[in-house]
């Protein structure tokens, strides 16, 4: 045994040697692509803001528009409209500012446009900082090289060592507590409704809110009911991202509910108090609809925000009561 392993010493000495050299070759490209890049980065700056000088971290912020509001720390959650350019061809790839992506080729379908509801300090350091430099109101430029964004990462719509440019416009700050902010801000939609009832989840301690504003006599949704419904979707500053069409509605069992192949949690709970024919609204908080995550189109794009309530126009088009002994008519 000790023979067979003083034969394979010099073998794995050989192959721990050729790592080694691997591993400084990389070391020694990656330097190559950081120098190219930075001296890219320095014509740039020179040309077309001569004037600008670098943040310690060699971020450079050049403020537009001084804001007068508060300024968000590195984990604030805000609202922003901005573009982001990669320097190298100065490409835009990707807003949430609708004008911009259709110019720009990058425009999802399936995509929110609008102000853009994010924390601080999840997208890279650069932003991060530039960001909590701003005051709400403020319009700034952050410009920065790979070490302050994604580094040697290709992303998909950033390649490796690539610079960054973002024009950032801060519209609101939300607050650290995004959970409190958004609580607020349904107590504050749902008192300027007329006749707007809640909803109560036991099972989760949740609270819901819904509106019947033309009522029938008709059928009663009731848990098992398969119901057809039309419905529009839309955020409470008015913003739709969905609805459905003339005569194709949206049919489902109510109370049979699957996060993979049924509504959301709140229109179960909130059709209940409706009946064939009503028209009414439903007033939804994250926890009953897309929670801390939101819901992202298939190009990655975000289509319902983290944290976001929901409201729905909707009308019961059809019920279809459980089987039962005395055949209730649904007309």
């Amino acid at each position: 045994m000790m023979k067979i392993t003083m034969r394979l010493y010099p073998f794995v000495t050989m192959i721990a040697g050729l790592m080694l050299l691997a591993s400084c070759e990389e070391d020694t490209a990656d330097q190559d692509s950081l120098d190219e890049e930075q001296r890219f980065f320095d014509i740039y700056m020179a040309a077309n803001y001569p004037d600008a000088s670098p943040q310690a971290s060699g971020l450079y912020y050049v403020e537009n528009k001084e804001g007068s509001g508060d300024m968000p720390g590195d984990s604030t959650w805000v609202l922003i409209n901005h573009v982001a350019y990669t320097i190298k061809n100065d490409n835009i790839y990707d807003t949430y500012i609708e004008r911009v992506a259709i110019d720009n080729q990058i425009y999802d379908e399936d995509a929110l446009y609008g102000p853009y509801k994010m924390q601080n300090g999840v997208l890279n350091e650069g932003f991060t900082e530039g960001l909590s430099m701003m005051r709400e109101g403020g319009e700034a430029t952050f410009l920065f090289t790979s070490e302050l964004g994604f580094g040697s990462k290709n992303t998909g719509d950033v390649g490796a060592f690539n610079s960054l440019k973002y024009e950032v416009i801060l519209l609101e700050v939300l607050g650290d507590d995004i959970e409190a902010y958004e609580a607020a801000k349904i107590l504050a939609y749902t008192d300027t409704i007329v006749g707007v009832d809640t909803v109560y989840d036991a099972a989760n301690d949740l609270v819901m809110y819904y509106v019947v504003d033309e009522s029938t006599d008709k059928v009663p949704v009731g848990i098992d009911s398969t119901i057809q419904v039309a419905y529009k979707g839309y955020l409470p500053d008015g913003r739709v991202f969905d609805q459905s069409l003339d005569d194709d509605y949206y049919e489902f069992v109510v109370g049979d509910y699957d996060a993979e192949t049924s509504p959301i949690e709140g229109w179960h709970l909130g059709l209940e108090k409706f009946k064939q024919g009503e028209k009414g609204r439903l007033i939804i908080p994250h926890t009953l609809a897309y929670g801390t995550y939101g819901r992202y189109s298939s190009q990655g794009n975000i289509s319902i925000p983290a944290y976001e309530t929901l409201v729905f126009d909707v009308e019961v088009i059809s019920v279809d009561p459980e089987e039962s002994d005395d055949n209730t008519d649904t007309e």
